[in-house]
C-alpha cells in the first residue's frame, strides 16, 4: 500500500484521501480516526495510571490493526504534574509498550538528559520523539540513542532549526501536522524537499519507507 504524504503525528484529521494520518488519542479519547496512536500525554495526566488505564494501551494494541503504536507520552517541564511523578508515569507506559512489542511516540519538552535516561534503561522498542524544535547538537544525541526524529517545517524557520532540518538524516525522519493546522501537511513537505534540495517523490518515498520500518509490527497488517 503506497500513500502520496503521511502526517505522522496529527490531533484531528484534516487532509483527503491521498494523505495517510496517524491521530494522537488520549486514553479512551473518541475521536473520528483511522489509523491512530494511544497514550497518555503529561499535560492531562496528573496520578499514576489504573490498571483500566494500561490494559487499556495494550488491548488497544494488541486487539485493533489500526492502533499503530502508542504515544503521545513523556516528559514536559513547563506543563502538567511535577516532572517526578511524570517520569514514574512515563515509566508505567514505556513498560506497557515492551511487553506489547509497540513502538512509542514521545513528548519532550526541556527534559531531553531525563528521556535520554530513560531510553537507555527502558528502552527496547522504536522510539521517536515528534515535534522536534531544537539545536543539531540535541537531535545528534536522540539520533545516537537510535531514536526517530518527527519535525514539523513551517516558512519562518529560525537559523538553529534550519540547521537541525539540513543535518537530520533522511533515513530516521517523520513530517507532522501536530496541532498547528494553519499548514497542510503537502506544504511542510514542500518545505523540507526544498530546504534540502531533493525531489519531493524521493521524500515521499523515504518517509513511507520509515513509516513502515518504525511501525512494522502493524503496518504488515494493512500491505499483505
Amino acid at each position: 500500500m503506497q500513500v502520496s504524504y503521511i502526517d505522522f503525528h496529527t490531533h484531528s484529521r484534516q487532509n483527503g484521501d491521498d494523505v495517510l494520518e496517524v491521530v494522537s488519542l488520549h486514553g479512551a479519547q473518541d475521536k473520528d480516526v483511522k489509523y491512530y496512536t494511544i497514550g497518555y500525554h503529561p499535560w492531562w495526566t496528573l496520578k499514576l495510571l489504573s490498571e483500566d488505564e494500561l490494559a487499556l494501551m495494550s488491548d488497544k494494541y494488541r486487539d485493533d490493526a489500526c492502533c499503530l503504536g502508542m504515544g503521545e507520552l513523556g516528559l514536559d517541564n513547563l506543563k502538567g504534574a511535577d516532572i517526578e511523578l511524570q517520569e514514574k508515569i512515563f515509566i508505567q507506559q514505556i513498560q506497557i509498550a515492551n511487553q506489547s512489542k509497540s513502538p512509542i511516540v514521545i513528548h519532550c519538552v526541556r527534559a531531553f538528559d531525563r528521556m535520554l535516561r530513560l531510553r537507555k534503561r527502558y528502552g527496547e522498542t522504536p522510539w521517536v520523539v515528534h515535534g522536534f524544535v531544537r539545536n543539531k547538537t540535541l537531535a545528534g544525541q536522540v539520533l545516537d540513542s537510535g531514536m526517530y526524529i518527527s519535525v514539523a517545517p513551517h516558512e519562518k524557520l529560525s537559523i538553529s532549526f534550519k540547521d537541525t532540518l539540513q543535518y537530520l538524516p533522511l533515513d530516521k525522519i517523520f513530517l507532522e501536522t501536530d496541532s498547528d493546522f494553519t499548514m497542510d501537511i503537502k506544504e511542510r513537505y514542500r518545505i523540507f524537499a526544498d530546504l534540502r534540495g531533493i525531489d519531493i517523490q524521493v521524500l515521499k518515498d523515504q518517509i513511507y519507507q520509515n513509516f513502515i520500518t518504525f511501525y512494522t509490527g502493524k503496518w504488515k497488517h494493512h500491505i499483505g
